[in-house]
């Protein structure tokens, strides 16, 4: 049995934490015994980690910076072989730490963040993102989740030279298409089964723009009386006074669906006939693969690694062109229905090829087992010369 230590900056409800949950989930739990250490607050996925079998400890660094002392402790206690660390503060923490553990276990450093737009951040947090570039030379591996957010730390002082790409997988076992479900959702929200329903899944942030879906969506609706969308996410709910407040300025209110949080994601994206994504940076967007698995064409703009996910089955726009993104939309909604049919099939296809959950676990299955086995050997060299 190989021990890991995943330490993640938190298990909040965002895609690197939820991707973390499914990923554990499928690794081996006959070759790797594993716990999960978050630096934050207890949440509902610590408690989806649990039902996995995996002991969580949850540090509320924020409440008492002093805690982590406790990480080191547990760290000591389980005695990991790998560390594998999880965002920033999570990479951080396991590298700061690994030299005084007995093994001295390499380190792996997943890196989710897209830095499209990061020199708008306050100076407060790029001077904290040179910090860390600082560090990024100490981890046995650089671990990046799209080949743009790879270059795009270069640029930041990162150290890219043990540095390794491993996409995002979709879960095939819970993705897949499934109109009954999708129906279902509709009739549940009374959309109409002839409706053109276009959705998007994000949570409420400036840098996925909410704001530029509603702008087209306006735009399409004066063309196309016909078509719904939907919006999905946290925070992006009826309670959000924003999102609102533009949904009757832009006499949107019978169109736009505003379902916050859902547990039933699958039935939901088999509800839309196209997804899309109108984000200002993104680094490899979980959600346009659980679509496209789903056979849903998607429309995003060109950030991340959206171009490529979804290949030539989909639609790429320029990034904040609220006209381009409607045009794109009306394509597809015009389109034949057995050529719109057929980019279905082969964005379902694209996804089973490249970016599946099991493909996924592989990889990190296979480069735990080569970290460990080339610490031992060190370990073993150096207690042959000490001796």
């Amino acid at each position: 049995m190989i021990k890991v230590a995943h330490i993640t900056t938190s298990l909040n409800t965002g895609g690197a934490e939820v991707q973390l949950l499914r990923l554990l989930g499928k690794l081996d739990k006959n070759k790797f015994e594993m716990i999960v250490i978050s630096l934050h607050e207890e949440t509902y996925l610590a408690d989806e980690v649990r039902k996995l079998g995996l002991p969580v400890h949850s540090l509320y660094l924020k409440k008492n910076p002093l805690n982590l002392r406790k990480a080191y402790k547990i760290l000591k206690e389980f005695n990991p072989d790998v560390i594998h660390g999880t965002m920033y503060e999570g990479g951080v923490v396991g590298t700061l730490f690994n030299h005084f553990l007995p093994k001295k276990p390499p380190v792996i450093w997943t890196v989710h963040e897209p830095l499209e737009h990061y020199d708008k951040e306050p100076i407060r947090k790029r001077l904290q993102l040179r910090s860390w570039g600082l560090i990024s030379k100490r981890p046995e591996c650089m671990m990046y989740v799209s080949n743009l957010n790879k270059k795009q730390h270069l640029d930041w002082g990162f150290d890219n030279s043990k540095s390794l790409v491993i996409p995002n997988g979709v879960d095939t076992s819970k993705c897949f298409p499934n109109k009954e479900a999708g129906l279902k959702v509709r009739e549940s929200l009374n959309i109409p089964q002839d409706a053109f329903v276009i959705g998007k899944i994000a949570r409420f942030h400036r840098q996925k723009n909410h704001i530029g879906f509603l702008h087209s969506a306006a735009i399409l609706s004066k063309k196309h009386a016909n078509v719904h969308f939907m919006l999905v996410g946290t925070n992006v709910d009826n309670d959000n006074k924003e999102l609102s407040h533009l949904i009757n300025e832009l006499d949107l209110k019978d169109k736009v669906q505003l379902l916050g949080n859902r547990q039933d994601i699958p039935d939901v994206v088999n509800a839309f006939d196209l997804a899309t994504l109108t984000s200002f940076g993104e680094a490899f967007p979980l959600t346009l693969g659980e679509a496209m698995v789903s056979g849903i064409p998607c429309v995003a703009t060109d950030v991340g690694d959206n171009d490529y996910i979804i290949g030539d089955t989909g639609i790429i726009t320029p990034v904040d062109d609220n006209e381009a993104m409607a045009e794109a939309w009306q394509k597809m909604l015009e389109m034949d229905k057995d050529e719109f049919t057929q980019l279905g099939k082969a964005a379902r296809q694209r996804t089973l090829d490249n970016f599946t959950l099991e493909q996924q676990a592989k990889q990190h299955q296979d480069l735990y087992q080569s970290l460990h086995q080339h610490n031992e050997t060190n370990n073993l060299k150096h207690a042959e010369l000490s001796s």
